[in-house]
């Protein structure tokens, strides 16, 4: 269940390094223009990603790195470097996702740009978990934390301390989790809900208080729509589902592991799709529901078109 998604940006979701004109001072000169062209390749980058098109998002970061490099806009080039990144982790390249991670770290410490560096290693924590390296997770997210100290951004230290919660729940260790989720939340930064309500789901389902896991992940699947975060928003559904599925109520938890896979299936992660497919089953039978799964278990995601053979000439 770590995490919902790659950072790429501290505001407003999982991160792609996105650099607006007015905030990097961006005027009408020809250094200022081509800074514009990195943003606008790295917007677009962006909307790929949250659709699922890694081939298309990853030729725009690079593009935007390319432009970077040109122009030595040194923050632009630790944002791409982060962005190919998070390509790379949702290819499951996990090597070459923690290599670029790691220069991206490297860019922005030695220029000072504390929170984006907070990012870089609270993506190298993500990479280490996916390794089975929970304790090495642990390493980059207290550098994650003294970078995000350092930047004094709130938005930076509410998304380390939430990821922090859910390492801590990972470990079993609700009261460590929710000392996190207190810190976080007293930040009050009303673009990171999302995160937040899912941590807060989490922790009470982990204790057993499904009313309030229903309440937060309900909360955290509204803040993650709004900002059309998808992967975000899939494992709010598939927590649902299994929230529901502990309460006992079948058919709801169903409807949600269902809306899940949708999700997934449409940003092409088959691992997920796969999580929700394996409960779908799991709950027709718990339930006696007499659910059909044929959409499911005949989906194209696990079923690739064939290869039309060329004709005889």
């Amino acid at each position: 269940m770590w995490p919902r998604a790659t950072f790429l940006k501290w505001w407003g979701g999982l991160l792609v390094c996105l650099l607006t004109a007015s905030g990097c001072g961006v005027k009408s000169d020809p250094y200022g223009q081509q800074v514009k062209r990195v943003e606008d390749y790295s917007v677009n980058g962006k909307q790929h990603l949250s659709q699922g098109d890694l081939k298309r998002a990853g030729r725009d970061f690079h593009r935007a790195l390319d432009l970077s490099r040109g122009v030595d806009y040194q923050r632009g080039v630790a944002a791409q470097l982060n962005n190919l990144g998070a390509v790379a982790l949702e290819q499951g390249d996990l090597k070459k996702a923690r290599q670029l991670f790691t220069q991206a770290w490297e860019v922005n410490r030695d220029s000072g740009h504390w929170a984006d560096a907070a990012t870089n290693q609270a993506n190298l924590a993500t990479v280490a978990m996916k390794e089975g390296r929970p304790d090495q997770a642990a390493q980059h997210l207290a550098l994650a934390e003294d970078a995000a100290r350092r930047s004094e951004a709130k938005g930076a230290l509410v998304l380390v301390w939430s990821q922090l919660a859910g390492l801590a729940l990972d470990q079993n260790d609700p009261a460590r989790a929710r000392t996190y989720l207190e810190q976080a939340q007293a930040l009050n930064q009303p673009d990171l809900k999302g995160a937040l309500h899912y941590g807060w789901g989490r922790l009470f389902l982990l204790q057993g208080n499904t009313a309030e896991a229903l309440r937060h992940l309900t909360l955290a699947l509204e803040a993650d729509k709004a900002a059309l975060d998808l992967p975000a928003m899939a494992a709010d559904l598939f927590l649902l589902g299994q929230t529901y599925q502990r309460r006992a109520e079948f058919d709801q938890a169903f409807t949600h592991y269902a809306r899940a896979f949708e999700v997934y299936a449409a940003l092409k992660k088959t691992a997920g799709a796969q999580k929700c497919r394996e409960r779908l089953r799991e709950v027709n039978i718990q339930g006696r529901l007499g659910r059909p799964l044929e959409r499911f278990e005949e989906h194209p995601l696990f079923t690739p078109a064939k290869k039309t053979p060329p004709e005889n000439p």
